[in-house]
């Protein structure tokens, strides 16, 4: 075996080292407040939107149970932070989230390709430098229902892959509101 060949067997087995010991995917997570927003005045939210269509169980397709999910899990975040649902017209928090995609080129460099595995991508690297792939960002929103200001947002963009959504989505959910203030 020649030495160029050497070093990249010992840079991949190196690599797949680093990714075990990676642990969870990894994604970015952003959190803020606006500091005009009185917290103190909020005690309940209601969903800008409603939920997707197909109420019955099973949801009857994907959309329908992730939005189930997200839902459910912010939820479950805003009532252990003390906040309780209300109708539409009654609420002082109107809460939405939304989700975008992008496709992300692969430039010329290992780092980039070995970021791209430790946060839960999947595909060669050949596929990957040659067809790029998808990072997707999940989005959530709280405004004053009074001014209409938007007073919170957070936050998580990771590499898509569907695979992983099931363990990733509660994981996103509760990082992104770490720091959604509690009621007192």
């Amino acid at each position: 075996m020649d030495a160029t060949r050497r070093g990249t067997v010992a840079g991949m087995a190196l690599l797949g080292l680093w990714l075990a010991a990676c642990g969870q995917p990894g994604m970015q997570v952003r959190a803020d407040r606006n500091p005009s927003a009185d917290f103190g005045r909020y005690a309940t939210y209601a969903w800008r939107t409603a939920p997707a269509q197909g109420a019955e169980w099973p949801a009857r397709d994907d959309r329908t149970a992730f939005d189930w999910q997200v839902r459910k899990l912010v939820d479950q975040q805003l009532a252990t932070r003390g906040y309780g649902m209300a109708a539409t017209g009654r609420a002082d928090l109107i809460v939405d989230y939304r989700v975008s995609t992008r496709e992300k080129v692969m430039n010329d460099s290992f780092g980039e390709y070995a970021r791209y595995r430790s946060e839960g991508g999947t595909e060669g690297l050949g596929e990957t430098w040659v067809g790029g792939y998808q990072e997707g960002t999940l989005l959530v929103e709280a405004t004053d229902a009074r001014t209409r200001t938007l007073v919170w947002y957070g936050s998580a963009t990771a590499v898509v892959n569907p695979k992983l959504r099931a363990e990733r989505l509660p994981v996103a959910i509760s990082k992104i509101f770490e720091t959604f203030p509690a009621r007192r």
